[in-house]
C-alpha cells in the first residue's frame, strides 16, 4: 500500500512517482505546495503542487513530423508531458473537524468514488493521480487534475443564474441515469443510502453540536429558524425517514457552489465539473437541488426562479425515463432537503475555526439564506 502523507510537504517528487504509477511523471523533480482555499474546504486542506521536472523532458505538443516519424530525429523521443501543476487534499489539521470527517466516513468514501464510480457517470470530476485511504491511520490524500483554469462557483456570492441553470441541468442527468437502478443496492457498502450508517443519527448529531452553532446564530437570523434548529434535535431523523420512503438516485451529496467549477466566463456557464465527493450518498434527487438551494443562492434569485428551475429538473427526469414520481412530490423532498442544508451547516459550524474570515462568511451568509427559506417555504411545518 502506498504511505499517506501527513502533511503537504510530504508529497515529494520520489514519493508521487511511486504512488501515481503513471509515465508522466518519469521526468519528475520537483514538488512545491501552496495553501488554496483555507476556510473553504473545512474538513480537509487543499493544496496546489507546482511540479518541475529535468531538463529535456518534453513540455506541450510535439511538431507533425515527430508525431508521425517519432525516430526520425536520430534521437529518442522526449518523455510523456506531465501537468505543471496538480491539486491535493489531506485530512483537516483541526482534530474536531477530522472527527466529524471520519464519523462519516468522508475520507475513505472519496477515495472509493474516484477509485470505483467516477468512470462510470457523466457529471465530470477531476481526474485522480493518487486515492489513498489508510484504514489505521484514517489518513488520506487525493493528488487531482487541477482545474483551475476553470472559473470557481463562489458560496458566498452564490451561484449566478446561468450557472444555477448549468448545476440543475448536470445533475439531472446523473440522478436520472442512475433512478432507482437495481445496482444501487451493490453501491450500499460504499455509497450509503441516507438514514443507513454512517447517514444516520442525525438527531443526536445535529443536537450535540446545537447549542454552540445556536450561540453563532444569534442576531443573525430569526427566532423562527432558531426553534426550528431546536426541533431539529428530536425530528431530524422523520424528516429524513419520509424523504427515503420514495425513490432513490446517486448523489454528489455535497452539491454547493464552492464544489463547482464552470467553463464559461462572467456568470456564463458551457460546461459544469464538480469536485469533493466526500458526502456521495443515495437519496431522492431533490436532495442535491435542494442542498444546493439552501445555502448557495441569493434568497432574491432563489425565490424568484426555484419553481421554474425544479419544474425543468423534474421535466428533464421525466424526458429521460423516470416514471411514478410527480412534481408534488419532487418539490416535498426539495423543501425536506432545505431542512437536511440546514443541520449540514450547523453540525459542521458548531466545530468549525470561526477565527478565519471566510469562514464565518460561509455560515454567516448561508444561515441568512436558511432562514429566508423556512419562513418562504413553511419548513416548519414539515416537523409537525
Amino acid at each position: 500500500m502506498t504511505v499517506v502523507p501527513g502533511r503537504a510537504a510530504d508529497i515529494t517528487a520520489d514519493w508521487l512517482r511511486g504512488a501515481a504509477n503513471t509515465c508522466e511523471f518519469d521526468g519528475l523533480t520537483s514538488v512545491t505546495a501552496a495553501r488554496l482555499g483555507e476556510g473553504v474546504g473545512m474538513t480537509t486542506e487543499i493544496w496546489r503542487l507546482t511540479l518541475g521536472y529535468a531538463d529535456g523532458v518534453r513540455r506541450g505538443p510535439r511538431s507533425l513530423l515527430a508525431r508521425i516519424l517519432p525516430w526520425s530525429s536520430g534521437r529518442r523521443p522526449a518523455a510523456k508531458a506531465g501537468p505543471r501543476t496538480l491539486v491535493a487534499k489531506l485530512q483537516s489539521s483541526i482534530p474536531p473537524m477530522r472527527d466529524v470527517a471520519n464519523a462519516y466516513g468522508l475520507y475513505e468514501r472519496e477515495v472509493v468514488f474516484y477509485r470505483d464510480i467516477a468512470s462510470t457517470i457523466a457529471l465530470r470530476s477531476p481526474r485522480a493521480y493518487v486515492a489513498e485511504f489508510d484504514p489505521a491511520s484514517r489518513a488520506f490524500v487525493l493528488v487531482m487534475e487541477d482545474l483551475s483554469a476553470m472559473a470557481a462557483g463562489d458560496q458566498i456570492a452564490g451561484l449566478t443564474l446561468d450557472q444555477l441553470q448549468m448545476a440543475i441541468d448536470q445533475v439531472a442527468g446523473l440522478h436520472a441515469r442512475w433512478w432507482n437502478r437495481a445496482e444501487l443496492k451493490g453501491l450500499e457498502d460504499r455509497v450509503q443510502p441516507m438514514g443507513v450508517a454512517p447517514y444516520h443519527d442525525y438527531n443526536a448529531r445535529h443536537a450535540a453540536g446545537w447549542g454552540a452553532f445556536d450561540r453563532f446564530l444569534a442576531g443573525r437570523v430569526s427566532q423562527e429558524t432558531r426553534r426550528v434548529g431546536e426541533q431539529l434535535c428530536f425530528k431530524l431523523d422523520g424528516v429524513i425517514a419520509d424523504m427515503m420512503r420514495g425513490p432513490r438516485t446517486l448523489c454528489h451529496g455535497d452539491f454547493r457552489a464552492d464544489n463547482m467549477m464552470f467553463a464559461g466566463k462572467k456568470g456564463r456557464a458551457t460546461g459544469l465539473a464538480c469536485v469533493d465527493w466526500q458526502l456521495a450518498l443515495q437519496a431522492p434527487g431533490p436532495f442535491d437541488i435542494g442542498y444546493m438551494m439552501s445555502a448557495s443562492v441569493d434568497s432574491r434569485l432563489r425565490r424568484r426562479y426555484e419553481k421554474r428551475l425544479l419544474r425543468a429538473y423534474h421535466k428533464k427526469l421525466l424526458a429521460a425515463g423516470v416514471r411514478g414520481y410527480d412534481f408534488k412530490a419532487c418539490l416535498l423532498d426539495y423543501r425536506r432537503a432545505l431542512l437536511i442544508g440546514f443541520t449540514y451547516l450547523s453540525q459542521s459550524g458548531a466545530v468549525a475555526d470561526m477565527s478565519h474570515p471566510r469562514t464565518v462568511a460561509l455560515y454567516d451568509v448561508g444561515m441568512r439564506r436558511i432562514d429566508a427559506a423556512i419562513r418562504e417555504q413553511k419548513l416548519a411545518q414539515l416537523l409537525g
